[in-house]
């Protein structure tokens, strides 16, 4: 086995917020995904036959024990996936890891818990645990790979464009049998999203994605695909160009696939801003698999962006200070 490597490191990765292509890239057609400048960050030091583990963010309480053995602790829950997705058998020389993913959660009033926004912290933590201990371990990080993994520690769910993402920086994904396609967004074909006004918006309440999703597979083994294919042809669409008429397009599809399927992806939170962005004259949709967490806004006028963002703040939406992430994963001394 190839020994740990000294010393210390550390790697940050970017959140992310899907565009377009939720739900459709489970069925094949492409999705385009924006980091953003939120970053989860890891640290690894070498330890002395002491594992230490502790956790900012996503809290876990911080373990930290004597000895050869590897615990199986939630703190140790993501070294553990990829170390196993290795096929260890046993561990390398102990060491410490510390996983900040603070950016990633909405930092209410003091002793609340903080809650998290839904901009892909877990694949942020993951891919950069996963280059961490690639570097340590002198192995070469591979992208299909650290989906294989952060895909175990959801459940076997999901597509992994919030992996490539991380990995990459702003991209378009495509799932295909044979792994990720991935291509940077700017050379997807589509109009550069600099081109719209934007922003994000974080609706006040969580969701689960995996739940989402399991709800999804159940409603395509046993009804016509008719709204999903219609929801891919707006994807593809969209993906070989951007305005707002196509934008509105998919939402409307993508609202034909929620009533279809009942997903909950237009919560009322989420109506209320569509509502709100309407009557502005701007598109607005959900950003994955709905249920709560966050939505964009887009439009071709700054005044009526602005507009749309206070009367949102009025109603008790969160908007959300986010911009495009300069680049991908990152590992450094």
């Amino acid at each position: 086995m190839t020994s740990a490597g000294s010393g210390h490191s550390s790697a940050s990765a970017p959140g992310k917020v899907v565009l377009w292509g939720e739900y459709a890239v489970l069925a094949g057609a492409p999705a385009a995904v924006l980091a953003v400048n939120r970053r989860a960050e890891v640290l690894y030091a070498a330890a002395h036959n002491t594992w230490r583990f502790s956790s900012l963010g996503f809290h876990t309480p911080s373990v930290q024990w004597p000895g050869a053995a590897f615990c199986r602790a939630p703190a140790a829950q993501v070294a553990e996936a990829v170390l196993n997705g290795w096929g260890f058998t046993e561990y390398p020389a102990a060491f410490s890891l510390r996983s900040d993913s603070r950016a990633f959660y909405h930092q209410p009033a003091a002793r609340q818990n903080a809650e998290k926004l839904g901009i892909g912290s877990s694949a942020a933590v993951c891919v950069a645990t996963y280059h961490l201990l690639a570097r340590q371990l002198q192995r070469t990080p591979d992208l299909d790979e650290a989906i294989s993994i952060h895909r175990a520690l959801q459940g076997g769910k999901g597509s992994g464009l919030d992996v490539a993402a991380s990995w990459h920086g702003s991209i378009r994904f495509r799932q295909t049998a044979g792994g990720a396609e991935v291509a940077p967004l700017a050379a997807a074909g589509a109009v550069p999203l600099a081109d719209l006004h934007w922003r994000v918006v974080w609706t006040g309440a969580s969701s689960s994605t995996s739940q989402h999703i399991s709800s999804f597979s159940r409603w395509r083994q046993s009804h016509p695909s008719g709204p999903l294919d219609q929801l891919c042809a707006a994807s593809e669409s969209l993906c070989n160009g951007l305005d707002m008429d196509r934008l509105a397009v998919y939402c409307e599809r993508l609202q034909a696939l929620d009533k279809a399927a009942a997903l909950n992806i237009f919560t009322p939170a989420h109506q209320q801003l569509a509502t709100i962005a309407h009557a502005e004259g701007l598109v607005y949709k959900p950003c994955g698999a709905g249920g709560g967490d966050v939505g964009m806004a887009f439009s071709n006028s700054a005044r009526a962006l602005a507009a749309f963002c206070a009367q949102a703040s009025r109603q008790g939406m969160h908007i959300l200070d986010l911009e495009t992430a300069d680049h991908g994963v990152r590992t450094g001394s």
